[in-house]
């Protein structure tokens, strides 16, 4: 027989959350439990501004949501070994979270990496994520200005982070990512839009910018709305 909780746990979780995270984060979390059916102001309340979003989301709450999916462990593996096909000489992942990606990637490549991210609460669990991962550099900066010089590294990613920007701001990511790339991008991208995802068909994008698309198509592990994109900048 299922025990009901108690009336006493929610406010005694929240309080436990108020005390560690703030009362900000409180307030932030209420909003997106119970704005579901509001998506438009969901979007405008919640998700107006990504960097203060996943900054205040990031950390052991979204870490365990994540890894509590087994569908996201094999969306990350089966990434790693399409990226490793193409044997990247060093990669720059953009929008790398808590590190699960790069830690997929690790363990097909012994090769450089470097994971950026706007949130510092991302960036802070993925240090204790993949403090055993050699040759990862996590860096605190903005995919719209990343602090690298023109063709720094020889693949660079996004993994659902353009799709949260609006389409001034992808656009800004999209120009960044071609700018630090030597050879090839890569990105797994949803087209669908929601109350935190603008959704954008990658692969239509390097096509109407005149880049060659070495590959795309959904993912077979997520095949709705989901499309993993190889583009090649340098053959213009």
């Amino acid at each position: 027989m299922l025990q009901r909780p108690s009336p006493l746990a929610v406010p005694v979780r929240a309080l436990a959350v108020w005390r560690t995270r703030g009362a900000r984060y409180v307030w932030h979390k209420a909003l997106r439990r119970s704005l579901g059916r509001w998506p438009g102001w969901k979007r405008r309340l919640v998700y107006a501004d990504p960097r203060s979003y996943w900054t205040l989301r990031g950390g052991d709450d979204y870490f365990r949501e994540q890894e509590g999916q087994h569908a996201r462990t094999e969306r990350a593996e089966w990434l790693a070994e399409r990226i490793a096909r193409y044997r990247p000489s060093s990669i720059l992942e953009v929008g790398c979270g808590y590190g699960k990606q790069l830690r997929a990637l690790r363990r097909y490549l012994d090769v450089p990496m470097v994971g950026v991210d706007f949130s510092s609460t991302q960036l802070e669990r993925a240090r204790a994520y993949l403090g055993g991962a050699e040759h990862i550099e996590l860096v605190l900066a903005s995919g719209r200005a990343l602090p690298f010089a023109d063709g720094a590294f020889d693949l660079v990613l996004t993994s659902a982070v353009i799709l949260h920007n609006p389409p001034t701001q992808a656009e800004l990511i999209r120009r960044e990512v071609i700018r630090v790339s030597s050879r090839l991008t890569a990105h797994n991208e949803d087209t669908d839009l929601s109350y935190n995802r603008y959704g954008y068909d990658t692969a239509a994008w390097y096509r109407a910018a005149g880049i060659a698309v070495a590959e795309f198509g959904p993912i077979p592990v997520e095949p709705a709305h989901s499309q993993f994109c190889v583009a090649e900048p340098w053959r213009r």
